[in-house]
């Protein structure tokens, strides 16, 4: 099932409901009237001039923002915006590209822009939400976050709303969880169908290994919904392809020293068997070659992955992976802020929202030694910019749920 998860919204309540009020609280607590600051990263906002208050006639901007408030539609000028990109950690080549993206976008609209990693730790991510939004100004505040596991979703949504700020989430939320269940800061959620990124890749694997021999399957973080999907793609590529067989399958939970010591693992245990290496994601694939490459292997045995990250990319190029899949990160790490900047400025309300607009997947692109090298290029922020004016521009359909 594509993003099961199992765990109760009663047990999740239970389990994070403490911890998010004891956070919020302490926080609180803590912060008194202090400001957040923007991260190196934002650009400084202009020195308001020295115009006497008592004697300003108010701007377009303000009557504007007035009468937007009078309405009841959320209203922030851009240098009081703050983005906020909560991501597993910079050291993860997507996540570094994510991070890229969000700053692209915060210095094109001069926003402030923060991003929070929580290194795989999810209470640490669920109070690290708390603590920014118990200070600062969150009614101006846009999270856009990856969740580290499927049951912190709620968590974190919840916090968002409590505080006023605004929220986009992306690959990991329970089944039975959803933006239009009361939370109108939720704007939407964001995922990409697993099951087809999966199974492209695996069938070029098989291609790759002239369409028989033996595999090892490198999974990511069991309960996340992009595994899941991935490996449901593996499993029908198997399916149909039944002189490809699996010999072992094991999660390295997303790591690429994980997958490497795992990789040397397989190589003791099946000499000379392993024909092919399929990964959840770049980085397992990678440690899985630097494995390979100590045995002689790298470039004889094929490995495939997903992500496309640069040094995914570079391995494809070479000829030592043979796919990958991008689901752009950059433009994950940013076209979400586009959507929380349209509801503060006033552009739409969230209540205005389809469900499909609010719940959708994003688009993915198979990528082997064909293709590559038009994805090699640093990404460039000015053929971003559609995107950003229409970021449900790359809406590919509802999230479909079940077998």
């Amino acid at each position: 099932m594509i993003g099961s998860n199992t765990e109760s919204r009663w047990g999740r309540s239970l389990r994070y409901g403490g911890l998010l009020v004891s956070t919020v609280l302490l926080a609180a607590a803590c912060s008194g009237a202090a400001t957040t600051a923007p991260s190196a990263a934002a650009p400084s906002a202009a020195a308001p001039s020295a115009v006497s208050p008592s004697v300003a006639a108010p701007s377009a901007a303000a009557s504007s923002a007035a009468a937007s408030a009078a309405a009841g539609v959320a209203s922030c000028a851009p240098a009081d915006i703050t983005l906020v990109n909560m991501i597993r950690s910079l050291s993860n080549p997507y996540h570094a590209i994510w991070d890229a993206g969000g700053q692209a976008y915060a210095k094109s609209i001069g926003a402030q822009y923060k991003v929070l990693a929580n290194e795989g730790d999810s209470q640490k991510q669920v109070s690290s939400a708390a603590t920014l939004l118990a200070a600062g100004n969150p009614k101006c505040t846009i999270l856009n976050v990856d969740p580290n596991a499927s049951a912190d979703a709620e968590a974190l949504v919840k916090a968002a709303q409590e505080a006023g700020a605004y929220i986009v989430t992306q690959w990991n939320k329970p089944d039975d969880l959803h933006p239009w269940d009361g939370y109108d800061h939720w704007i939407a959620h964001i995922s990409f169908d697993g099951v087809p990124a999966g199974k492209a890749i695996s069938e070029t694997l098989f291609k790759a290994m002239g369409g028989k021999g033996n595999i090892v399957a490198i999974q990511g973080i069991l309960d996340n919904v992009p595994a899941i999907g991935r490996f449901n793609g593996l499993k029908a590529a198997l399916a149909a392809n039944s002189s490809v067989k699996m010999l072992d399958q094991q999660t390295a939970n997303w790591d690429r020293k994980t997958a490497f010591t795992m990789m040397q693992t397989w190589l003791t245990k099946f000499p000379n068997q392993i024909n092919g290496v399929w990964a959840a994601n770049d980085d397992m694939a990678l440690g899985a070659l630097e494995a390979l490459r100590s045995a002689g292997l790298a470039g004889k045995v094929p490995v495939v992955g997903v992500d496309a990250t640069p040094d995914g990319l570079a391995a494809v190029a070479k000829g030592e992976m043979s796919a990958t899949v991008a689901s752009d990160a950059y433009w994950q790490g940013s076209a979400p802020f586009a959507m929380g900047v349209q509801v503060l400025t006033g552009k739409l309300t969230v209540a205005s929202l389809s469900k499909e607009k609010r719940e959708f997947y994003g688009k993915t692109t198979l990528i082997t030694k064909d293709n590559v090298a038009q994805f090699q290029a640093p990404a460039d922020p000015a053929k971003y910019a559609a995107d950003w004016a229409d970021p449900w521009a790359r809406d590919q359909g509802p999230i479909k749920y079940g077998p």
